[in-house]
């Protein structure tokens, strides 16, 4: 069938050019082109060329319907897939884990056992434990849930998952816990050419907080002895390791305090998994229990593997029990060629529909780190495993009732979560991303046997030579783009995809020619420098990946490629043009351009491109230095089909032209300026807002087009320890907003504000917006003229980075989806009042996250007005306000916020006192040196203060467990430290909240505080307490009960 698809592909391509030669030379046009399908046979050249591969393909089959020997699929492939899992790289875990991934008391009582040894008290500096059991039996879900247990949190500043794995580098693993150990400090920071003696050194200078280390699927025990251990061992903190591995002699030889084996899951544990999985939580208990005999024997079955007991209730899910029957009677059960532990994996996959089963196969070739949801569609798409009713012969009717390929493949993707094959994650804005379980990725190998092969450079390539293979991933590439000789010979790959290769520089002429069967080329992350120009001989390629890459230009002869449908030039930091042969590509339907500094235009004609569903980076205004002629906003007009849409350098923009007008799908909206203090630093190019995107995380780029920071980094952030001459920093950035404003003049706020209004109502769809750097004073009349609930019902994610004109903000807490809100820069802004809250009975009735940021002005906010009836903030969870060095207070009404569960506090410099609000977990202020009093937050029970010189008063914190102090400046405890102590420590023995105070100091400050001095005291009757300086070359750790006290400072 892939030959069958290659010949009719080449039908399709030829007829398209007759026919457009055909309108081009004055003949008459047929509204219906399935008449002139074939009219390539007009010429006899291609009418000759297709007959003898018609012919070849005839006898192809003719000689498999007299050969054809009914082989089991599963017989070879299997055992060798599974007792040689060299072959299938397994997948990068995270303690992200969906909730509820386990249930039941085993997981439960096992998670209390770990976590009472763990946090046992011991002089040892590092203590390791071990989780063992074998593949599919849930040691990174037990892992994961340790590792986010609050008492975990609590006792460790600095938690860090390493996900190990069979094949890893000693560079690439210490570099990961560099970054993991750092987040936000390393941003940017290049690790590449270092040295691992270089690497380690750097490990033991950051190294200064106790630690929690998670690593993930260990296979070989030198990771730990001979490795990672040093560097530790070499630092002033005290590390706690907890290792998930298959082998128990693995963790044996790390000499562990513990090990924990894995037990399956009793009858009673599976069964309560298994229907919390298959079952909605408000079901009938009656008709539940109906099915716990059959799903019982289900679980003994599966014997007792969560991962399989997982995968058959994806097959069960709202079945009804003859349903049930049939599963338990399946023959799939009893299949000798598959390995036992499989079985329930291969049931699940066999009661997929038959379009769905493609498609899951596919998802095993991408063996990195998460992948982006979105990514796979494209890649489904390419492969022409999904196909959407819009693809017919009649592309004139009307689409707005048809499902497209990303309606589809979102379909598909959906069903391969719930069906639990798949396993999901989500960022903080609710990009969607995904992993597979090795497991699943041996079966996965099985079944395509060697069609699609996982192979790593510089191994022997094994595959059997009277198989083609169709589908090859790549990994740990060398300098030079080499294939193995067969897929040279064979000649008839239509999937590549290089990972791990970032060596790779050079890409043959030779090799390109030997694709010409290609569909997916994915180069992203690697060092290409070059693209060939017969890459234009690539006629089948629907999808080019060329993220990260260091391509200064793409070939003119991509016009051929007529295709293509995805076109991703992300993060090409050396890219300076695009040939304007782009706007050839009339099938494209994703093109993503952001991050490329020195890219300055478009050229103009993306409107020809009516079937683009993405366009990433739409960048507006001609070449500053050539004066070639780029795109304006006309040229938006005609793509009525847009879904996500980012627009570039709106400051050149002349008219509004109704650019978001018809376009009822649209989802996704970035409007972006380019300020005009950065225009004279920059050539153009470099204000990709959306660029800022890829400083703020790891990992490839979703083209989202948004800068997001995780909650560990924001932690990181406030919790940073600054050097000498910080206090300055801080004094600058009190910046006036006047200074701010200067760059824009009358004339460009009010070209902004009038481009803006011509731009039209963007369609009631949207479920992002973000603006970045708009100087408008007002809003644009299409969010302002009528209710905000009617016009964005669905808004769910609204930016608003870069406000420097605009005084007043909208009523945005009248929009009744909208879940995360981000003001930053917004320098004109000094009162937040009611107005923020609109006129409705509920105010930010799903708002989860807020964040206010880079605010100099902000004096004000107040809920004045509200009626007491009126329901504030009901679902807000995070609240972080940084670099607003004005504001005098919070809200009043802020404790109606009820569900509140974190506040930030960094650099409000005028806030006074932090009072009366509900706080259900944290507290963190930093740097906030005119606040004088925390009171009144009866449920709080994890308080960082830092640097926070005139604090005086902290009482009536009466849930108070974890305190964290930072400071630096001073010889003496803060003034108000000793008495919130003291209270603790008066109060009854069995009411006492207080378990552990950790405080970095400076030397003298630590020397008060041991044994017998003068603040000894006062620390003496916490139950854990830490204290170190900035190094932490010096420290004291101290447990009252049993009794442990460690110091490093010698006595007098």
């Amino acid at each position: 069938m892939y030959d069958a698809d290659d010949i009719i592909d080449i039908c399709m391509i030829e007829g398209g050019k007759l026919l457009k030669a055909r309108a081009l030379s004055g003949s008459s046009t047929v509204s219906i082109p399935w008449s002139y399908l074939f009219s390539c046979f007009q010429c006899l050249k291609y009418r000759h060329n297709i007959v003898n591969q018609i012919i070849a393909l005839n006898n192809k089959l003719e000689d498999l319907k007299k050969d054809i020997v009914i082989t089991n699929y599963l017989d070879r492939a299997t055992k060798e897939a599974v007792k040689n899992v060299d072959t299938v790289i397994a997948h990068e875990t995270s303690h992200l884990q969906v909730e509820g991934d386990i249930v039941g008391t085993q997981i439960e009582n096992a998670i209390e056992a770990l976590v009472n040894l763990i946090l046992e008290k011991n002089p040892k500096k590092c203590r390791v434990f071990g989780v063992v059991g074998t593949g599919g039996i849930g040691k990174s879900t037990l892992a994961s849930k340790i590792f986010e247990d609050e008492r975990i949190k609590d006792n460790f500043p600095k938690r860090i998952w390493l996900y190990v794995s069979k094949i890893y580098t000693e560079s690439d693993l210490l570099k990961k816990l560099i970054r993991s150990y750092e987040g936000s400090e390393t941003k940017g920071e290049n690790f590449e050419g270092k040295s691992k003696a270089e690497l380690e050194n750097k490990l033991v200078s950051i190294l200064t907080r106790n630690t929690f280390i998670v690593l993930d699927d260990v296979w070989n025990s030198s990771v730990w002895t001979d490795f990672l251990r040093k560097p530790i061992m070499k630092s002033a903190i005290s590390c706690t390791v907890l290792v998930t591995t298959r082998k128990e002699k693995v963790v044996m030889l790390m000499k562990p305090r513990y090990i924990h084996p894995v037990e399956k899951m009793d009858e009673e544990s599976g069964w309560t998994l298994l229907k919390h999985l298959v079952f909605d939580v408000e079901g009938d208990e009656d008709e539940i229990s109906s099915f716990e005999e059959i799903g019982i024997k289900l679980v003994n079955k599966c014997d007792g593997l969560p991962l399989a007991i997982k995968a058959i209730a994806g097959v069960l899910y709202h079945q009804n029990k003859a349903k049930w029957e049939e599963v338990l009677e399946s023959d799939a059960w009893n299949m000798d060629q598959i390995e036992e532990e499989l079985r329930p994996l291969y049931l699940s996959y066999e009661d997929l529909p038959s379009r769905f089963k493609q498609c899951f196969l596919y998802c095993s070739l991408y063996p990195q780190k998460d992948m982006f949801s979105m990514e796979i569609v494209q890649f489904w798409a390419a492969e022409g495993l999904i196909m959407s009713e819009e693809d017919n012969w009649r592309r004139d009717l009307p689409t707005q009732n048809q499902r497209t390929l990303e309606d589809l493949g979102e379909e598909i993707y959906r069903e391969l979560l719930g069906r639990n094959l798949l396993e999901a994650k989500k960022d903080e804005l609710s990009k969607s991303f995904f992993s597979m379980h090795d497991h699943f990725r041996s079966l996965c190998a099985n079944l395509m046997r060697e069609e699609g092969i996982l192979y790593r450079h510089g191994r022997e390539f094994k595959a059997d030579d009277n198989v083609k293979v169709r589908r090859l991933s790549i990994s740990c590439m060398g300098p030079m783009l080499v294939l193995p000789a067969q897929i040279l010979r064979q000649a008839c790959l239509r999937t590549l995809i290089l990972t791990d290769s970032p060596q790779t520089k050079t890409i043959e002429d030779s090799v390109v020619q030997a694709l010409l069967c290609l569909r997916v080329l994915d180069l992203s992350e690697t060092s290409i420098e070059k693209i060939p120009d017969c890459i234009g001989e690539l006629l089948h390629l629907r999808y080019l990946d060329l993220d990260g890459t260091n391509i200064r230009e793409i070939p003119t002869t991509i016009g051929n490629l007529v295709n293509l449908q995805s076109l991703n030039i992300i993060r090409c930091k050396f890219l300076e043009r695009l040939p304007v042969s782009i706007t050839k590509l009339h099938n494209l339907r994703w093109l993503n351009m952001i991050g490329c500094p020195l890219l300055t235009y478009v050229p103009k004609g993306i409107g020809k491109l009516e079937n683009i569903y993405s366009l990433y980076g739409f960048m507006i205004g001609q070449n500053d230095s050539t004066s070639e002629e780029g795109c304006d906003l006309e040229e938006l007009k005609n793509l009525s089909k847009l879904r996500v849409l980012i627009i570039l350098r709106l400051e050149r923009a002349e008219k509004g032209a109704s650019a978001l007008a018809n376009k009822p799908f649209l989802k996704d909206l970035t409007l972006s300026w380019m300020r005009p203090d950065e225009e004279e630093d920059d050539n153009g190019g470099g204000h990709d807002a959306q660029a800022n995107e890829e400083e703020d995380g790891d990992g490839k780029d979703d083209g989202s087009g948004q800068r997001t920071e995780t909650k560990e980094e924001e932690e990181d952030e406030n919790e940073e320890v600054e050097d000498e001459g910080e206090e300055e920093e801080d004094e600058n950035e009190e910046v006036d907003g006047e200074e701010e404003e200067k760059g824009w003049n009358e004339e460009q706020i009010s070209k902004a504000e009038r481009i803006c209004n011509e731009m039209s109502q963007p369609s009631s769809t949207l479920v992002h917006l973000h603006f970045y750097d708009y100087p408008g004073r007002q809003f644009p009349s299409w969010m302002t003229s009528s209710s905000l609930a009617e016009s964005f019902p669905n808004l769910t994610y609204l930016m608003l980075l870069g406000l420097p004109c605009c005084v007043e903000l909208l009523p945005l807490g009248t929009l009744p989806q909208l879940k995360y809100l981000r003001i930053e820069s917004a320098n004109a802004i000094t009162t937040i009042g009611s107005q923020f809250l609109g006129s409705r009975s509920s105010a930010f009735p799903k708002l989860e996250a807020l964040r206010f940021e880079d605010m100099p002005r902000w004096e004000e906010w107040t809920f004045n007005g509200a009626p007491l009836s009126v329901k504030l903030f009901p679902s807000l969870m995070e609240c972080a306000i940084i670099d607003c060095p004005m504001l005098r207070a919070l809200p009043d009404g802020l404790h109606r916020a009820t569900n509140l569960n974190q506040l930030g506090l960094l650099r409000t410099y005028e806030l006074g006192e932090i009072n009366n609000i509900t706080l259900a977990y944290r507290l963190e202020v930093a740097k906030c040196r005119g606040l004088k009093k925390i009171s009144n937050i009866s449920s709080l029970r994890s308080l960082v203060v830092i640097e926070c010189g005139d604090l005086e008063c902290v009482e009536n914190l009466n849930k108070l467990q974890h305190l964290i102090v930072e400071c630096f400046e001073t010889e003496q405890l803060p003034q108000w430290l000793p008495g919130l102590i003291e209270r603790h420590n008066n109060t009854a023995s069995t009411h006492r909240s207080l378990k552990k105070f950790e405080m970095a100091c400076n030397l003298q400050l630590l020397m008060s505080c041991l044994e017998g001095n003068e603040n000894w005291d006062i620390l003496k009757h916490i139950p854990v307490v830490e204290i170190h300086t900035y190094s932490s070359k010096e420290y004291i750790r101290y447990t009252k009960d049993p009794y442990n006290y460690d110091t490093n400072i010698p006595s007098n």
